[in-house]
């Protein structure tokens, strides 16, 4: 099994049977304000639009990357789909152009030819979200994987039965929006951000102790931020109040806690795995790991004067106008209704408030 990483929690799957393609992101997300890091512009991206498979784990916009999705991945393409209990991946997959799906059901292994072998398990807890997260696992006879990406599985059990595992990519950094959009004063701000970076890591190797894979791959974050506006969320100075730290301070924190096996992935990366061996080969020249993170300020600096147009077109195109919010809300949250009984017949009732 060959596996080229893409960036962020992206990655090309090669076996014998077939070839998927996971999570591709290269489309900067949430209002040009999240950017890949590492940077995987500069990826030659041919050799990833004909995947025989695809697989979006779920609705986020580091994760399902509509543009590129519409504009350069062959329509041919079957996609594996989760379990989740609203159609809104599907819906968005077919918007995008795609016609073929396979429907899978939660923590059962499918058969796809030659070998290869698929099972997703689909996370549909409130705390997933109301569209669901969901986590992948691969093999084919030479090795079986593990993609977490930021899903938080909560059935060790369940996970381990379809293990073992040869290999486990998982996040272990920040992406999310809490607590920075909040306006708290700065100590409570202090406070929470080195709460949640020490949640993010125990969290990270928690999972990786349970599922004990020899070969670990840190990915699904951090993002980096290029706006002007934006420029201190970048873990530059490993702040413990920063919630983005990235993939060398993750991998130290592993050593420091005896846990060997885990290896670093940039853009362009690409594993090998054969029958218990593992071989990581990294880019050179502007996309190697040195170039990376031997100074990874002015390699941000670098990346944020290339955005700089992109950004500006960015902005220019924001919408000014006024949105119909009623119609917005409707054609989200009436699907969820669909297939909750009792909380629809909840809706317009009247409401007890208790206080004390």
């Amino acid at each position: 099994m060959r596996i080229t990483f893409t960036g962020h929690v992206g990655m090309f799957i090669e076996t014998e049977g077939g070839t998927i393609l996971c999570d591709p992101w290269f489309t900067p997300a949430y209002f040009a304000s999240w950017f890949v890091f590492p940077r995987n512009d500069r990826l030659d991206l041919a050799p990833f639009l004909t995947p025989d498979y695809l697989y979006i784990s779920h609705l986020h916009h580091d994760h399902f990357d509509p543009q590129f999705l519409r504009e350069r991945v062959s329509k041919d393409t079957t996609v594996l789909l989760p379990a989740f209990l609203v159609d809104r991946l599907e819906q968005a997959l077919r918007e995008c152009g795609f016609t073929r799906f396979i429907h899978t059901e939660h923590a059962v292994p499918v058969d796809l030819g030659g070998g290869l072998e698929v099972a997703i398990l689909a996370m549909t807890a409130p705390a997933d979200g109301p569209a669901g997260d969901s986590l992948l696992v691969v093999a084919d006879g030479t090795a079986r994987v593990l993609n977490q990406n930021d899903a938080r599985p909560r059935d060790a059990e369940e996970l381990g039965a379809l293990g073992p595992y040869d290999a486990h990519f998982t996040q272990f950094s920040g992406a999310i929006w809490y607590p920075m959009v909040y306006d708290f004063p700065p100590d409570e701000m202090d406070r929470l951000g080195r709460r949640k970076r020490e949640d993010q890591l125990s969290r990270a190797l928690a999972y990786i102790q349970d599922v004990g894979a020899p070969h670990v791959f840190p990915c699904a974050g951090p993002p980096c931020f290029l706006d002007d506006d934006l420029w201190a969320l970048n873990d530059l100075d490993d702040d413990p109040a920063n919630i983005f730290p990235d993939q060398p301070v993750f991998l130290e924190y592993l050593r420091d806690r005896g846990v060997e096996g885990g290896d670093l992935v940039v853009p362009g990366t690409v594993i090998t795995l054969d029958r218990g061996e593992c071989s990581v080969r990294q880019p050179d020249g502007d996309l190697s790991p040195a170039a990376i993170f031997t100074d990874k300020r002015r390699y941000l600096e670098s990346y944020r004067a290339d955005a700089a147009g992109f950004l500006a077109a960015a902005r220019a195109s924001w919408p000014r106008h006024e949105y119909d919010v009623l119609a917005e809300l409707r054609a989200w949250f009436e699907p969820l209704l669909d297939v909750a009984p009792r909380t629809r017949a909840g809706v317009g009732g009247p409401v007890l408030l208790s206080l004390t």
